[in-house]
């Protein structure tokens, strides 16, 4: 998450629509709202007051015309289910983890697969299939509330990858980084990568996270960054639902493509765009937000009144996870990129910055990443990775080995989003609390991560390819950096945070393909330094008049808009299809006219596949046909 979303992303929580909130007897001074009394009240303090555990529990119960479907029954019972391997992850052992309103009394009973029990614990093994979990709360033979849980999948259960040696066993390759594309585009696509030689694809945040059809957002239907703004860990997001995302991984981990994973771990969603149904900041008002699964969630942000069913004022609470008020940094604006203390405990661009000292949090973090690995997942990327202090990474990182029998997976690989820029000294180059290079492997050293879980820990290289070694030398080795040419948040216009100028180019805004193919080649026949995670982003091209930058995967087209909002959705983009085998690289242009809205294949270029190739020790004497590319290529 870069520094120039500031103005998308705080748009994104600062949404202007009119929008008449109903008067009642909570309502004070109109939009005098409660934002400066529930930031952080001293330069020291971090943590929410123990108090505000009241604003918790905020889901509209059933019954209420506010209630929905997926609400459940969130205002009484909350939780989720977490998997704990033994050494070899052919068993594990389930816990579910629950939080229960202090007003509502009972047993709770615990079903597996529909076989109730008291406990809260399963033993499983190999080769158990997936798992229907629920818990409900019982009273005097009354059930006061249930719970349907997420489906519980496990490491064993997904086709083995068999990659040659060159590959290091998950350590060395190339990862393509699909941007917009749906899940059903990627399964498809999976066969020609496995036949390029790619060791792996990328997908976008898996997680649910905001998806609206009824409130546009500065012209745009569901902006690309609303994959950024998380609501809960469900596995249901833009791209796809978790049986869609279930059966890309098997078909893709079948054709020898591993699948990574972009995690959002460091945040929730904006400030103020929630499920309340008002909010305001000077004279304007706003209404609820949506999400990709239907999950309830609330911030505190641009409250204005009470809320109705706790009588408290608004507070941070996303139920399906659970997370609550204490589960967050106090509210604290970023206005120092220098300074750690802001970094770790700022919100960045007003995203709801978790409480990642916290203990709970960490296991949460680390139980999300099983749930990731378990349905198949090889690795994953950690956005805004910089905003969550090397010590609360380091422990995170140890809890997912844990989690995982007490080692990462052998195969398992992750990059870091730490973008060094400006701050590389107190980032990379000089020893301290706030530094990711030695400071933070002695500090996953420390924890007791081992040396070969440390090594599969990547940062990504944001001073590649013009500045790097940052520090003028590689202050950890080569191999701990990935390295990409350019990714998807060089594209937005305005970006800043990586300066490439003659070293590197950004396909949509140069619109310069062979540049852009040569710069691509390069990154995999330069031997100044031993990489071994490579990345190749294909992404698609934005509409120029209006200036829409969503993704043509059919969400952003505004026919799809309901509601009294929609004549606010200016900037359609209509679907394409992502997945086409009969084309080669760089589709966005044709007979040399640069198409709008349109995906760029960039994978599918035969001269990076080559060159790709010939750096993983590959055959190069190869047929388009033995590539997966048709004979036009």
């Amino acid at each position: 998450m870069k520094q120039y979303l500031v103005l998308a992303l705080a748009a994104a929580a600062f949404i202007v629509v009119l929008y008449a909130p109903n008067n009642t007897n909570n309502l004070r001074e109109t939009c005098n709202n409660f934002d400066n009394e529930n930031a952080c009240q001293n330069g020291q303090q971090t943590e929410n007051p123990t108090t505000w555990t009241n604003r918790n529990f905020q889901t509209p119960p059933r019954g209420d015309k506010l209630w929905r479907e997926r609400y459940q029954d969130y205002s009484i019972l909350q939780g989720y289910t977490q998997i704990r391997y033994a050494s070899g992850l052919k068993s594990a052992k389930l816990n579910v983890y629950t939080r229960v309103n202090p007003s509502s009394q009972g047993n709770l009973v615990y079903s597996f697969d529909g076989v109730e029990q008291s406990s809260s614990e399963l033993q499983v093994s190999a080769p158990r299939g997936v798992i229907d979990v629920k818990v409900k709360l019982v009273n005097g033979g009354k059930t006061i509330a249930s719970l349907q849980l997420e489906p519980v999948d496990f490491h064993w259960n997904h086709p083995s990858v068999n990659q040659s040696p060159n590959y290091e066993g998950g350590q060395k390759g190339a990862i393509v980084e699909l941007f917009g594309w749906l899940y059903e585009d990627i399964e498809a696509e999976c066969e020609m990568l496995g036949k390029a030689g790619y060791m792996g694809v990328k997908i976008f945040p898996p997680q649910e996270s905001i998806l609206d059809y009824e409130h546009p957002e500065e012209g745009q239907l569901n902006p690309w960054y609303w994959l950024y703004q998380p609501v809960s860990y469900k596995l249901q997001s833009r791209a796809g639902t978790v049986e869609q995302l279930r059966k890309m991984i098997n078909t893709c981990r079948s054709k020898n493509v591993r699948v990574y994973a972009d995690a959002v771990v460091n945040h929730m969603s904006g400030n103020g765009n929630d499920m309340f149904p008002s909010h305001c900041s000077g004279g304007n008002f706003w209404p609820n937000k949506n999400s990709s699964a239907g999950s309830p969630w609330y911030t505190q942000g641009y409250a204005y009144s009470n809320w109705t069913f706790t009588g408290s004022r608004p507070g941070m609470e996303f139920p399906q996870i659970p997370y609550g008020p204490l589960d967050f940094h106090c509210a604290r604006s970023l206005t120092s990129w220098n300074d750690g203390f802001l970094l770790n405990y700022g919100w960045l661009v007003n995203l709801s910055d978790l409480n990642t000292e916290s203990d709970y949090v960490r296991q949460r973090i680390a139980d999300y990443v099983t749930d990731l690995l378990s349905i198949g997942i090889s690795g994953i990327r950690i956005d805004a990775a910089k905003h969550i202090s090397p010590e609360n990474l380091a422990h995170i990182f140890k809890k997912v080995s844990n989690n995982m029998g007490g080692s990462l997976p052998s195969d398992f690989t992750a990059y870091l989003e730490v973008i060094l820029g400006g701050e590389k000294d107190l980032l990379m180059c000089n020893d301290g609390w706030y530094n990711y290079g030695k400071s933070f492997d002695a500090k996953m050293k420390e924890v007791g991560l081992s040396d070969s879980d440390i090594y599969k820990i990547k940062i990504w290289s944001s001073d590649y390819p013009k500045e790097h070694p940052a520090c003028g030398y590689w202050i950890i080795p080569a191999n701990r950096f990935a390295i990409q040419q350019d990714c998807h948040d060089d594209q937005n216009p305005g970006s800043s945070s990586r300066d490439m100028q003659d070293k590197g180019s950004v396909l949509i805004k140069e619109r310069n393909i062979d540049r852009h193919r040569n710069f691509n080649k390069e990154l995999f026949y330069r031997t100044d330094a031993d990489w071994k995670i490579k990345l190749v982003l294909s992404s698609y091209s934005f509409w120029d008049n209006p200036n829409a930058q969503a993704p043509p995967d059919g969400h952003s087209d505004c026919s799809r808009c309901t509601g009294s909002f929609c004549s606010g959705c200016t900037k359609s983009v209509p679907y394409r299809k992502a997945h086409n085998p009969n084309v080669c690289g760089y589709t966005m242009s044709q007979n040399g006219q640069w198409i709008q809205g349109e995906y760029t294949r960039v994978h599918r270029d035969k001269a990076i596949i080559l060159e790709m190739r010939k750096w993983m020790g590959l055959s190069t004497s190869v047929s388009n046909a033995d590539l997966g590319l048709p004979n036009s290529c």
